[in-house]
């Protein structure tokens, strides 16, 4: 029977973290094509970043993750181990050069990356995608955004090499800043918690209105609040007699929420009487963004 001295010198043995390592990267490997193999069954839907995924409901298939688990922790305990004693080791030889304890520092790396990965996977959430145009509209955790410009850099095939959209985003305090978002690149806040990821980009129909002094530029199934009521666009559409309409659901005079259809030449009356006008319609530039809380960051 192992005394608690062998078990500890296993536990950090270098032969138990190359074999943690290996069997890591074989599960892995397993993963990638398991979950291209699944792709339209048991892995619908999946990603690496939120393993929640992977356990509602638990399913064979996904029994390599599931292994990934133990492993990973024996990993992480090896890599603990290990390093601490090399630390020790070293200290009480006297190495004082910050040069002498880098793999130190690489190891530790390694341990936080692992738990950033956990907390991303089980702690991460969707906020959901927000159509963003030249108007300014609701963005979860960044307050309001509006696009300013959309650069694309394109391929000879006519595929995008790189898409840059160039924002203001207004905070709650109603600060403007300048902003950018592209592939690889999104909007962050909260130290990289929370990302706003461009999802996609292309051309939108955008409606004007107004209300008095108040306006507002929102796309086809976005909504705004305009002379104090809500306000949504459901659909724009040629005009019979030229031009655009917009077909707009809103609380009518009587209070109860209408949908109506709004020409540039007509205007509807709001809850509350305030009328409501349109001032153009037309087809512009939009971008998709998906925002997402990633506490791992």
């Amino acid at each position: 029977m192992r005394s608690a001295s062998d078990r500890l010198s296993w536990l950090q043995s270098q032969g138990l973290g190359l074999a943690c390592g290996l069997s890591t990267v074989a599960l892995l490997a397993i993963g990638s094509f398991v979950l291209a193999a699944t792709r339209d069954g048991a892995s619908a839907g999946i990603a690496m970043d939120d393993l929640r995924g992977f356990f509602d409901p638990p399913r064979l298939e996904h029994a390599w993750l599931y292994l990934l688990f133990p492993v990973a922790g024996l990993y992480a305990v090896n890599t603990a181990l290990a390093t601490w004693d090399t630390v020790v080791r070293r200290w009480r030889g006297g190495a004082r050069a910050p040069s002498a304890y880098a793999a130190s520092v690489v190891h530790v790396g390694f341990l936080l990356a692992l738990a950033a990965h956990a907390a991303a996977g089980f702690r991460g959430e969707d906020r959901g995608e927000v159509l963003v145009s030249s108007g300014w509209q609701a963005l979860p955790g960044f307050g309001e955004a509006r696009l300013v410009g959309l650069d694309v850099d394109p391929l000879p095939g006519g595929m995008p090499r790189a898409v840059t959209a160039r924002l203001e985003v207004r905070g709650p305090d109603g600060k403007v800043r300048p902003a950018t978002v592209g592939y690889n690149a999104p909007l962050s806040g909260g130290a990289g918690a929370r990302l706003a990821l461009l999802g996609d980009f292309g051309r939108v129909r955008v409606a004007r209105l107004a209300s008095g002094p108040d306006a507002c530029a929102i796309a086809e199934g976005q909504g705004c609040l305009i002379g104090g009521e809500a306000v949504r666009v459901v659909a724009i559409a040629p005009a019979p007699r030229g031009g655009a309409a917009a077909l707009v659901r809103a609380r009518g005079p009587s209070g109860v929420e209408e949908t109506r259809w709004l020409g540039a030449d007509g205007e509807l009356a709001l809850a509350g009487g305030r009328p409501l006008q349109l001032r153009s319609a037309g087809v512009e530039h939009g971008v998709l963004l998906r925002v997402r809380e990633a506490p791992g960051n």
